[in-house]
């Protein structure tokens, strides 16, 4: 009997590490994926309003929209990203992750929507999470460049150092 629980506690184990290992890191590519925004539109990384763009991904529990609220303003406010031709924003809200009923969400992700302009998609399913390996419960930063490398990832609330560094990363792909 110890032999079985301990042979099963390995495999999960493993399977554990391997979800984590398995993470999108930087230097590669982001694998694709399909989702939905509030009115059923269809997205991928090879959409239209996304093609030829840096893209910057904020994955959010939506009881932890606001951990990142900086990361968000910072990226509005900055003068030096070309939000018209080679930077576009998105987010993704991690509808699995909260028991906020869904009309609540997308009460609060419209809201978002008109202040920050980004597309904001729903991952009713964990999708990114197990595309991705980015965290639950939290919120998330991935910037991707044009071809849909991993530039950087970032898992949980970003210090202001970070902030500076992701706003960096951004502008220095937008002209590559």
């Amino acid at each position: 009997m110890k032999k079985i629980l301990l042979a099963v506690m390995f495999v999960f184990l493993c399977s554990v590490m391997n979800v984590y290992a398995s993470g999108l890191k930087v230097g590669e590519k982001a694998p694709d994926f399909s989702l939905k925004d509030g009115t059923g539109k269809v997205y991928t990384l090879s959409s239209p309003k996304f093609e030829g763009k840096v893209l910057s991904i904020i994955y959010a529990d939506p009881d932890e929209k606001d951990l990142n609220v900086h990361v968000e303003d910072a990226l509005l406010k900055d003068p030096g990203l070309d939000r018209n031709v080679r930077y576009v924003g998105m987010g993704i809200a991690n509808l699995k992750a909260t028991i906020k009923p869904n009309f609540l969400i997308k009460s609060i992700i419209k809201s978002k929507q008109e202040k920050t302009g980004a597309v904001i998609l729903l991952d009713y399913d964990y999708t990114i999470i197990n595309l991705w390996g980015l965290q639950n419960d939290s919120s998330s930063l991935v910037i991707l460049d044009k071809e849909r490398i991993c530039r950087y990832v970032y898992n949980g609330k970003l210090p202001a150092a970070e902030v500076e560094k992701a706003l960096s990363i951004i502008k220095e792909y937008q002209v590559k």
